[in-house]
């Protein structure tokens, strides 16, 4: 049997092909994005308002691109070190050992391109014939899609715990992480081998706090299984909160393969630049695989990973740090998700009970609630909006509203939408959440009941929260 991807599109192999393909997901991020594209390009609509993309608002600073600019006019084009010169993971490492407060040595450390390579190494290493894998649901695609590629039937899924009582809608948190539901899991499955954890998380932005994490390690010391910690948004946090690592509890460095990179915190996401900090031996197997799969990090790059910590010295070249010039700017692009993610979650929620919408903790995602717009009579009985992605296509194709299904994320994520809030405020986030709530607002009162507001009320409503959130 073809997979949908290849059936979908008319392709058909000449020879017999990998099985597995048929559980290979995808990130619906990419695909639907060249959807997006497409209906702009159409002009049906004079703008499309985009809360889909996971890319960043803000472009890579100046001093970074002029690091790697002078890199390359130092013809820094050759074959780089394949785990990483030395001096960069030196670098890398001394940063996070002083804010982890554990012990980090170069040889913990290899430079991959981006963030996902390392999923797929953790699978390949470690994996064993019966071994199972612990993915978030709703979670990153990717953790799921190549799990299941490369361990079908051995996929289980922590699942968000639901309240939807009256005092958890008004308080805007109906989906919970709980240990409890881990550990039931680990209790009922033998062979359990690797955690996924996202946190600040895509899709939700929630963020799972020491304590939670702590009880998560008291789980690793029981049952012995890998964590991969995924916390490639550590910077961008909200409300006072800090990010709190899992290499930071005290025997985890051992236990723990850690993904980050540059993508988010330094508005790197073409770049594909990112590192793996993991125990001596993984990264000793990383880096054979790597070898085999894509040699080296370019040299250019891998002096730009080093600067941005520290001093480099490569080829009898200089290339200075730029950590404190480079921190100051990405502390205001922070300070701006902030503010972004605040109005974009207390917009939503003027739409209460029929939106319920969660607090922005971090990353720069919302995970809002449309399960009653999606029973509303006129959206079931005359639109035919039957779920998430019914009405995730409707938007877009009808209304010119880019976002994603919750469902994309996972089962636990039908019935909601996911908002990033990464673009632009003036052109996107402000108008954009004018009219969304006023696309709303019609479909309950063409239903026959009562909006919370009223349309002729909307445009007053927000431009109270962009006073509150942006003056």
């Amino acid at each position: 049997m073809l997979p949908k991807f290849l059936s979908d599109k008319g392709l058909a192999p000449n020879i017999t092909i990998n099985p597995n393909l048929n559980y290979l997901g995808t990130e619906t991020a990419f695909g639907f994005g060249a959807e997006v594209i497409a209906v702009e390009n159409s002009k049906k609509f004079p703008q499309i308002f985009k809360f889909h993309v996971g890319d960043t608002g803000p472009t890579t600073p100046e001093p970074i691109i002029e690091v790697a600019i002078q890199a390359l006019k130092n013809k820094q084009t050759k074959y780089g070190h394949f785990a990483g010169y030395p001096q960069v993971r030196e670098n890398i490492a001394k940063y996070w050992s002083e804010t982890r407060g554990v012990e980090i040595k170069k040889e913990n450390i290899l430079l991959q391109p981006g963030g996902k390579p390392v999923i797929e190494l953790m699978f390949q290493a470690l994996l064993a014939p019966g071994d199972k894998i612990i993915v978030q649901d709703p979670g990153y695609p990717v953790y799921e899609s190549l799990a299941e590629f490369n361990n079908h039937g051995g996929v289980l899924r922590w699942q968000a715990h639901k309240d939807e009582s009256p005092s958890a809608i008004a308080q805007g948190k109906i989906l919970e992480f709980r240990v409890e539901d881990l550990e039931k899991l680990l209790v009922e499955n033998n062979q359990v081998k690797i955690l996924c954890l996202n946190t600040p998380q895509n899709p939700t932005g929630m963020i799972i706090g020491k304590e939670k994490l702590e009880a998560i390690a008291e789980l690793v010391r029981k049952y012995k299984f890998f964590v991969i910690f995924d916390d490639i948004y550590d910077q961008i946090v909200f409300g006072g909160r800090k990010q709190y690592s899992f290499l930071s509890i005290p025997g985890m460095l051992d236990w723990t393969i850690n993904l980050n990179g540059y993508s988010k915190n330094y508005a790197m996401t073409g770049w594909r630049l990112g590192f793996i900090i993991a125990p001596e031996w993984v990264i000793e197997i990383f880096g054979r695989l790597a070898i085999n799969k894509w040699s080296n990090v370019n040299r250019m790059e891998q002096i730009v990973a080093g600067v941005i910590f520290g001093d480099v010295t490569l080829d009898g070249f200089e290339y200075k740090s730029v950590k404190d010039e480079v921190q100051a700017i990405i502390n205001k692009d922070f300070i701006e998700y902030e503010k972004k993610g605040g109005f974009v979650s207390e917009s939503l929620n003027l739409l209460k009970p029929y939106v319920v919408c969660n607090e922005a903790e971090g990353a720069f995602y919302l995970f809002p609630s449309f399960q009653r717009v999606l029973d509303l009579k006129y959206v079931r009985e005359e639109l035919k909006i039957t779920s998430d992605v019914g009405l995730r296509d409707w938007l877009l194709y009808e209304k010119g509203i880019a976002t994603l299904s919750g469902s994309d994320f996972g089962q636990m994520g039908a019935g909601y939408i996911r908002f990033s809030y990464a673009e632009d405020r003036n052109r996107h986030i402000i108008p954009g959440m004018k009219y969304i709530l006023k696309v709303v607002i019609e479909l309950i009162e063409k239903s026959g009941e009562v909006a919370p507001l009223k349309v002729e009320e909307v445009d007053e409503r927000v431009v109270e929260l962009e006073r509150k959130f942006f003056t």
